[in-house]
C-alpha cells in the first residue's frame, strides 16, 4: 500500500489489495509442483475381514453379519468397504459397496439391491479398497510402497474399474488411482485413494502429494529467498488497476516474471526428477555377456554401407 501511495488506514483499498495477492499467490503455486508444497503422510492398508456368515437377501440392501466385524480384536465400522459374497451364482463376480455401518454392530446397508440369490449363511469377504487423502490434498505426485522394484502403478478410473470387474485377487497393491470422495458426490469433501489387488492384510504405503491452497493468505508458505515475487506480482496487477498506471504495472510485471523464471530454474535443479540420456545396457553386452563399446554415429558411418 504504501508503494502504490494508498494509506494504510484505507480498510477498503486494502481488502481489495489483499485480493489480489491471493490471486497471485494462487497462480504461482499453479504453475509448478514447488518442493515448498510437497507434503507427505503415511497409509496404512487395513485387513480383509472374513469371519462368520451374512444373511443377504435378493433385492434388498439390508444384510446382517452373525458377528459384528472386527479387526485386531475391536469392533470397527465397515462403511465404504466393498463387500464380495463367496459362491454368488446368480450374479457372478459382483462387488457391494457398504455405505452405512456402525462399529460393533452387525446390520449394514449396501449402496444398492443385492442381485444374488437370498442366503441367510453365506461365506464373504470384506475389503477396504478406497483410503482418504488429506484434507489439503491439491495433486498426488507419487504414492511408494515396499518390496518390489517396479514402482506402484498409476492408472485411470476406466482401467481400475476394468480390473476390477472381473479380477478379485488380493495382497499388495500393484495399481492406484484418484477417484470419487469421502462422502459421496461432495466435492468438498477429500478425495479416495483406489487401490488394486484388494488390500488382505497392513500394507505402508507413503503418499506425496502437493499442498492445496485455501484460496486466500490463510496457508501462504514461500521461502524467504523468493517472497519478494508475491510483492512484485501484486504490484504488478495493482498498479494498472488501482491507479491506472500501465508503466509502473509492466516494471513490476517484468520483475515477477524474471523471479519465477530463477525460482523455475532452480526447481528444475534441485527438486524435480530428470530423465537421463542413457546408452542401452544391451549395448553394452553381446549373447556371450561380455563388454562391447556401445554404438555411436561416428560407429554407425564407419560401418555403413560399405560393411554389409
Amino acid at each position: 500500500m504504501n508503494d502504490l501511495r494508498i494509506p494504510i488506514t484505507n480498510t477498503t483499498e486494502r481488502t481489495k489489495i489483499q485480493a489480489q495477492m491471493s490471486y497471485v499467490y494462487g497462480d504461482i503455486c499453479a504453475k509448478q509442483d514447488w518442493w515448498w508444497l510437497q507434503r507427505r503422510t503415511v497409509i496404512n492398508t487395513s485387513p480383509k475381514i472374513d469371519t462368520g456368515t451374512v444373511n443377504v437377501t435378493e433385492n434388498s440392501t439390508g444384510v446382517t453379519f452373525s458377528t459384528a466385524p472386527q479387526q485386531f480384536s475391536a469392533n470397527v465400522s465397515v462403511a465404504g468397504y466393498v463387500l464380495i459374497i463367496q459362491g454368488n451364482a446368480t450374479d457372478s463376480n459382483a462387488v457391494y459397496r457398504i455405505t452405512s455401518h456402525t462399529s460393533g454392530a452387525t446390520a449394514a446397508t449396501l449402496d444398492a439391491a443385492y442381485t444374488g440369490t437370498t442366503d441367510t449363511a453365506a461365506t464373504f469377504k470384506m475389503y477396504q479398497v478406497s483410503y482418504d487423502l488429506p484434507a489439503g490434498c491439491g495433486k498426488l505426485l507419487y504414492v511408494k510402497r515396499f518390496g518390489y522394484p517396479e514402482r506402484l502403478r498409476r492408472v485411470g478410473i476406466e482401467d481400475l474399474s476394468y480390473l476390477q470387474g472381473f479380477d478379485q485377487s488380493e495382497g499388495k497393491p500393484q495399481v492406484y488411482s484418484i477417484f470419487d470422495f469421502a462422502t459421496n458426490n461432495t466435492v468438498s469433501s477429500v478425495r479416495e485413494l483406489q487401490l488394486h489387488p484388494y488390500p488382505d492384510k497392513n500394507y505402508r504405503l507413503e503418499v506425496w502429494y502437493k499442498l492445496q491452497q485455501a484460496g486466500d493468505l490463510s496457508d501462504m508458505a514461500l521461502p524467504v529467498d523468493y517472497q519478494q515475487v508475491l510483492n512484485y506480482g501484486t504490484l504488478g496487477r495493482c498498479y494498472p488497476i488501482f491507479l491506472n498506471d500501465t508503466e509502473r504495472g509492466k516494471v513490476y510485471t517484468d520483475l515477477f516474471n524474471d523471479v519465477m523464471a530463477l525460482m523455475s530454474a532452480q526447481q528444475r535443479e534441485y527438486a524435480s526428477d530428470h530423465p537421463g540420456i542413457n546408452p542401452s545396457a544391451d549395448l553394452y553386452r553381446n549373447r556371450n555377456g561380455r563388454r562391447r563399446w556401445p554404438y555411436t554415429l561416428g560407429n554407425l558411418f564407419d560401418t555403413l554401407p560399405n560393411n554389409p
